[in-house]
């Protein structure tokens, strides 16, 4: 266990350290919008500037609990993990600079270096915990899903299989297991038995997606080993997202189901969003395990363009196709992986925030509209306009024994609320 006993020389610069901070933080459109107003950026500051001070005293071992907590709830606010490195990248080059002011300054050097790899890879840990959590509800729901389907298109005895090795593969990266991933590796190979009719070039891809599952299996057991929880938290995104994509395929099992598949997805062509067909299912869906799981939260957004009827009265039906489109754009970029996102109307859309209160759905919701409204348009090489946005945003609150209808109701007149008070605004 390891003391860190020259950090509190950097006790004075503490100040001047998180100032830098936060004015890197709030000159980012996209990290601004996490901050409500003045006097909680003030309060957030207080509460930094102590934390940190009083983490320059704590043994290595209790530091790496703390800092996995904060790694956790930096997750929660859907704060990306690339946006905390550079924070953190800020604060460690601002006490490495003042760190020359001393004698014999290498010593204070070291340990600040060790401090921020604590720092860091101890909330990707803390990440990595939460990433693991969410996974582990989504595959359980994708097993119970599966178990119960009744399509015989589906090879559920190899679906099942491989749904059952991630399941293993999660517990034993959450709990600090080994795994033998050689142990069950044959039930990749039985996939290529079912997709004779595949092309050799499907078969090729759909063959070096497993491969690739099986190497990055074999890396992150290993950065798992030495807690290299950095390397670890790529690796397990990339791994996850083959490993989906291989169960997608695995519902593929004919040519004539595949395209099926991609008639019934309805997209929207415009917005590459789900179109309103399928958004009261999902939906309905989503509040039954919300009621089976009383700390499961779930939130639902509306969203309206503002003045659009005049958008194509004025610049003609076509601009008003590439403002829609825009908006589709950054409501896919914006997102998270697990939200889902629908154009439900002309100028209407709706997104469903699986696992989010309504404050972090906001979050999420300031990134589209700054994307949004701070895009220029251009009419004829020489009219420039933006578009306003207005969002209303509701809670599904199991105390309150809502049903879908209730919660449609509540976000609608949380939409209208935002017409109501000039538009261009969001209202929870």
């Amino acid at each position: 266990m390891k003391i860190f006993i020259h950090l509190k020389k950097l006790v004075p610069y503490i100040d001047e350290a998180f100032e830098a901070f936060y004015n890197t933080m709030l000159n980012d459109l996209k990290l601004s919008v996490f901050f409500e107003n003045d006097e909680q950026i003030k309060n957030l500051i207080l509460k930094q500037k102590e934390f940190f001070s009083n983490s320059l005293s704590i043994p290595s071992d209790n530091l790496k609990t703390m800092y996995i907590k904060l790694g956790e709830y930096h997750y929660d606010i859907r704060i990306p993990y690339v946006d905390f490195i550079k924070g953190t990248d800020i604060l460690e080059e601002h006490f490495l600079l003042n760190s020359q002011k001393f004698e014999k300054p290498v010593e204070l050097m070291e340990e600040i270096f060790d401090y921020f790899k604590i720092m860091k890879s101890y909330t990707a840990k803390g990440y990595l915990n939460r990433m693991l959590s969410e996974d582990k509800r989504d595959i359980e729901s994708f097993f119970e899903q599966t178990t119960s389907d009744q399509e015989t298109y589906l090879p559920k005895a190899i679906v099942l299989e491989k749904i059952q090795w991630l399941k293993s593969l999660l517990n034993s990266i959450e709990n600090d297991e080994d795994f033998d991933f050689n142990k069950n590796e044959g039930i990749f190979n039985q996939w290529s038995k079912e997709v004779q009719f595949f092309s050799l070039e499907k078969r090729n891809f759909f063959e070096d997606l497993e491969k690739r599952i099986i190497i990055n299996t074999q890396n992150l057991f290993y950065f798992l080993k030495k807690e290299e929880y950095l390397e670890i938290l790529p690796l397990y995104s990339s791994l996850l997202n083959i490993y989906k994509l291989t169960l997608m395929m695995n519902n593929a099992l004919t040519l004539e189901y595949a395209n099926k598949v991609i008639e019934e997805m309805k997209i929207d062509s415009l917005t590459k969003l789900f179109r309103k067909d399928i958004f009261e299912e999902i939906l309905q869906k989503e509040l039954a395990f919300a009621k089976r799981d009383n700390k499961y939260n779930l939130s639902i957004a509306y969203l309206d363009l503002d003045n659009f009827k005049s958008i194509n009265d004025n610049f003609g039906h076509y601009t008003g196709d590439k403002v829609l489109e825009k908006l589709g754009e950054c409501i896919n970029n914006d997102i998270r992986g697990s939200d889902i996102a629908f154009r439900i109307g002309g100028d209407e859309f709706a997104i469903i925030f699986k696992g989010a209160t309504k404050q972090q759905a906001k979050n999420v919701c300031k990134k589209i509209k700054v994307d949004f409204t701070s895009f220029e348009f251009i009419f004829n090489e020489e009219i420039t306009f933006s578009v306003g946005l207005s969002i209303g945003i509701s809670e599904f609150l199991l105390e309150g024994k809502e049903d879908m209808q209730k919660l449609l109701e509540s976000v609608d007149k949380k939409l209208y609320e935002a017409k109501n008070r000039g538009k261009n605004q969001i209202c929870l």
